[in-house]
């Protein structure tokens, strides 16, 4: 039987992708298993249920780059992990472990390597962490979502940019029933603002106070977190531009299909789904991100002519009431920001990723188990 590990967690940006491969992994092998290892106090521990995987908990901690005094003890969050890490692994004796980030990737991909499991590393930033550029050095294969990440590895064969995967239920067209869907009008132009799966706090307060120099014939989407979601819900009501306020989307793929143009910080999964989709994009890059990732993120999209972008630092309610009054006054302009981002998309990520994934699950693999890849595909 086949059986793949996905060690990957904590924010949505490293869960998603692992929850795309393992949906189109389903798809093709209903008698595989797939489990998940992820960190404990992570997003994964609500989002991997849902999916209905089998989810596993590290408790480590990486690397801070704001606090030196909790790196004191990143020695000893790291042997818990990789104990931990090796307790599952022995446990679910996976033919493949496939890591997309976070703190619980590193014990796992590195244990795997040295017990000879097959490995897969999919990175989502165009600028790679550290731990991926280490376990790129054992890892079987490493599949990157930007062209720009390969100047940070030694040429190879193990390494291909793929692009990141997302969810195949995310692409819609039916713009109509979405914006329904919200209770929003047909005839508006539509703005979606979020700020990754946990909210922006610095991005909605700027936008509160952008709502008051936009066009009133507009009308708003807005994803807010669960922290502010109180405090704006209340204050949307006083403005003169119609806002629907959720704390979270669930179903993101509505809001993209609803919205003609978007709003956001440049997280890795957000742009692959925003380009995917083929929606022209304002961003801006969470400045504290790891090595400033959401930065290069953002600027790669840029250069395309695919999206604006706005530092933090330079970020005013009437820069970016500028900026999308610009793109949404010119219909031109939203189109041709519309194709260049199309062009960029990636929908068929996951399928290729999962034929990467194939191959290191290839026939008389020791790894694999009683039954092949040949096999199980055969059964399925």
């Amino acid at each position: 039987m086949i059986k793949v590990m996905f060690a990957g967690g904590k924010t949505g940006g490293h869960i998603f992708p692992a929850i795309a491969m393992a949906l189109e992994f389903r798809k093709r092998y209903t008698r595989g298993k797939l489990v998940f290892v992820g960190t404990k106090g992570g997003m994964e521990e609500k989002i991997v249920p849902h999916y209905g995987f089998r989810l596993s908990l590290i408790r480590t901690k990486g690397l801070s780059r704001r606090s030196y005094m909790s790196n004191l003890l990143l020695a000893f969050h790291l042997l818990k992990g990789f104990y931990q890490a090796r307790r599952i692994l022995n446990q679910e004796k996976p033919g493949l472990v496939v890591g997309t980030g976070g703190y619980v990737s590193f014990p796992a991909v590195m244990l795997a390597c040295l017990k000879n499991i097959p490995t897969m590393i999919q990175e989502q930033n165009s600028y790679p962490g550290i731990s991926t550029r280490i376990l790129a050095r054992f890892a079987d294969k490493v599949c990157l979502s930007y062209s720009e990440s390969l100047r940070y590895f030694p040429v190879g064969k193990k390494f291909s940019v793929i692009g990141n995967p997302i969810r195949e239920n995310l692409i819609r067209k039916e713009k109509s029933a979405a914006l329904a869907e919200f209770g929003l009008e047909v005839d508006r132009k539509t703005i979606f603002v979020f700020g990754g799966s946990q909210g922006s706090h610095a991005l909605n307060q700027t936008f509160l106070q952008c709502l008051d120099l936009l066009e009133p014939t507009w009308q708003i989407l807005w994803q807010t977190g669960d922290r502010d979601f109180p405090e704006i819900a209340g204050k949307v009501k006083e403005k003169r531009v119609a806002a629907a306020a959720h704390p979270f989307i669930q179903d993101i793929g509505a809001a993209y299909a609803a919205s003609d143009l978007v709003v956001s910080r440049a997280g890795a999964l957000t742009l692959a789904e925003i380009t995917a989709c083929g929606k022209p994009s304002i961003l801006i890059p969470f400045p504290f991100a790891t090595a400033d990732h959401q930065r290069h993120n953002a600027e790669a999209l840029q250069r395309k002519g695919a999206a604006k972008m706005i530092l933090e630092k330079n970020l005013t309610a009437e820069r970016l009431a500028g900026e999308i009054g610009s793109l949404l006054s010119e219909e031109s302009k939203l189109k041709l920001m519309a194709k260049r981002s199309a062009e960029m998309g990636k929908p068929e990520a996951a399928a290729m990723l999962v034929d990467e994934m194939e191959k290191l699950l290839s026939p008389g693999d020791s790894n694999i188990g009683q039954q092949s890849v040949a096999e199980t595909r055969a059964e399925a």
